[in-house]
């Protein structure tokens, strides 16, 4: 396929030799009348008007022709940087997106230990209430629902598999929401906790992604009011701005000293008792990974969460 820009300058090209060999016949025909001294008048007038003129004119042009190349080269120069920047972020955004899923491989594994441990000590315990039945059922199920623990983070990490590259979507964010909503409503219920949902929006983004990230700050909140006695409330705002839909993810829990925050998504750094600093981390590489970002705004206890927009 020709490229049009290239065509038009052999269209030029040409044009500038036609009127070159006009320059050049005029003055074979003017040097001739001027050997043969008849070149008087109008046409006297007009060579000596062209044979000063035209070397100022093609010399101008000869500017303007060095000009314009030494400017595609800078523009040829820019789109090549441009391309690089871009290589250069797909590649960041996938060893970071890897880098999350490996530390998210490392927690879950982590997690493995408190049920085996929990098992553990309940077949000691097992053992030793050989005679009584009814103890021995108790310590039975209890230990079912450790294998069952243990057996949901395994889970997990088969799930994983497909968290290696995210698939983006459109995705009416309301509807993943409400579902996860409806999921830890239990949990919000026994802590006197309310959620609130407002606001709709659609993001191009992978749904189990997204899950994960409002999964992480949903916990997170619940921490944060677990110490309060008289419950609290957890808003979630979901908006929309040029570019980017947002959920936003606000608690009226204790706020945060400036030292937590300067930290916050640092890995291995919690402010849990028996947390792991990773839960956080990991979010906001998902986040990136989806061309997004998780930052927590200045001043408020609040996460925003930045998606791009979903087309409409």
């Amino acid at each position: 396929m020709v490229d049009w820009r290239e065509a038009r300058g052999w269209t030029w090209a040409a044009l500038g030799v036609a009127a070159g060999a006009v320059y050049v016949c005029f003055d074979l025909f003017a040097e001739a009348k001027l050997e043969a001294g008849t070149l008087t008048g109008t046409l006297g007038h007009a060579h000596s008007l062209v044979d000063h003129s035209f070397p100022l004119l093609a010399g101008g042009l000869l500017g303007v022709c060095l000009y314009q190349l030494r400017w595609r080269a800078r523009l040829q120069a820019a789109e090549q940087a441009a391309e690089r920047a871009e290589a250069l972020r797909i590649r960041l955004q996938k060893v970071e997106r890897d880098q999350a899923v490996w530390v998210l491989a490392a927690a879950v594994l982590h997690e493995l230990n408190n049920p085996l441990h929990a098992l553990g000590l309940l077949l000691d315990e097992f053992q030793e209430v050989e005679t009584d039945a009814t103890r021995r059922a108790q310590l039975l199920g209890r230990s079912q629902g450790q294998i069952s623990r243990a057996l949901s983070h395994l889970a997990k990490l088969r799930s994983m598999h497909g968290m290696l590259e995210p698939e983006p979507q459109r995705l009416e964010l309301q509807s993943i929401v409400q579902a996860l909503v409806t999921d830890m409503e239990g949990m919000a219920r026994e802590q006197r906790v309310e959620l609130h949902v407002s606001g709709c929006a659609a993001a191009q983004a992978d749904a189990s992604y997204v899950r994960t990230i409002l999964e992480n700050l949903l916990d997170n909140s619940l921490q944060a009011l677990r110490t309060e006695s008289s419950g609290g409330r957890i808003q979630i705002q979901i908006a929309s701005e040029p570019g980017h839909a947002l959920v936003r993810v606000a608690d009226d829990g204790p706020a945060l000293s400036s030292e937590v925050e300067s930290t916050l998504f640092d890995p291995l750094r919690s402010t849990k008792a028996h947390g792991l600093g990773l839960g956080l981390p990991i979010a906001r590489a998902l986040a990136r990974a989806m061309r997004g970002d998780l930052v927590l705004e200045p001043g408020k206890k609040s996460f925003c969460l930045q998606l791009p927009l979903g087309a409409p």
